[in-house]
């Protein structure tokens, strides 16, 4: 019901945006579909964007062509173009990873095998990270699936880049947004509840989720040490150690 919704927002968006014009900042009149796209692409381009970056060139556009022109080991800034195929393609925010070609890495590929379960809701899955972020300091964390996907496709939430983590581009990070995220450099620990789970810290169990379709507990130590069978460790060259969380929906009576 909720991946109808979402249809239904592009297809009057797109019906709408001939008819909403507006006048970027070269002058340019773009209708609505124009200026999400430009919006969107700038969006991308502030997420490799660094603090020592600000400190030197105040000026957004100008550290955008920083970006552009800048070269991270393991990293591919997307031209608009690229990024106008990956993000805008004629399924709109209905493509699925797991029909384009990924990267040939353990991680990538179970995820891609969960996409479609989890966007129909018959399957619900955490990802445990544990990397290094793009500065060389050990993080790791939690992340709901689902949630981060949709995020992604949905024009201007901020989330994981997911289609250069499938196309192995870029390394899967947990940050300050996702179920859990800890930075071991200075310590400091976040937690969240996601549209689908409800973290419940306990003194005794450890860590659990609230899954809040059908109120299941998801017990993170239960899971690892009586090696549930949906609970998949995963040693990845590019992401690093991971372990994935699988819990079958159970509907609601």
């Amino acid at each position: 019901m909720e991946e109808k919704g979402l249809r239904l927002g592009d297809s009057q968006m797109k019906s709408q945006g001939t008819r909403m014009i507006q006048t970027g900042k070269d002058g340019k009149k773009r209708n609505a579909m124009d200026v999400i796209r430009c919006r969107a692409y700038d969006n991308y381009l502030n997420s490799f964007i660094k603090m020592e970056d600000r400190r030197y060139l105040p000026n957004d556009r100008a550290i955008q062509q920083l970006v552009r022109l800048r070269s991270t080991v393991g990293t591919i800034v997307m031209t608009p173009s690229q990024f106008k195929d990956a993000h805008f393609s004629p399924l709109g925010s209905f493509f699925y990873f797991s029909e384009q070609n990924i990267a040939n890495d353990p991680l990538t590929i179970a995820l891609a095998e969960r996409e479609k379960p989890n966007a129909f809701k018959t399957l619900s899955t955490i990802i445990f990270v544990s990397t290094r972020d793009s500065k060389g300091f050990s993080v790791s964390g939690y992340i709901d699936l689902e949630q981060s996907l949709r995020s992604f496709k949905t024009v201007g939430v901020k989330s994981h880049p997911w289609a250069e983590i499938f196309a192995g581009h870029r390394r899967l990070e947990p940050d300050q947004q996702d179920l859990s995220f800890i930075s071991w450099n200075n310590g400091k620990v976040f937690y969240n509840d996601s549209d689908n789970y409800k973290i419940i810290p306990d003194a005794v169990k450890g860590l659990s989720f609230l899954y809040k379709g059908d109120g299941s507990i998801l017990t993170i130590e239960k899971y690892i040490t009586e090696e549930h069978s949906l609970c998949t460790f995963i040693d990845s060259p590019k992401h690093g150690s991971a372990v994935i969380y699988d819990h079958r929906i159970r509907r609601k009576m």
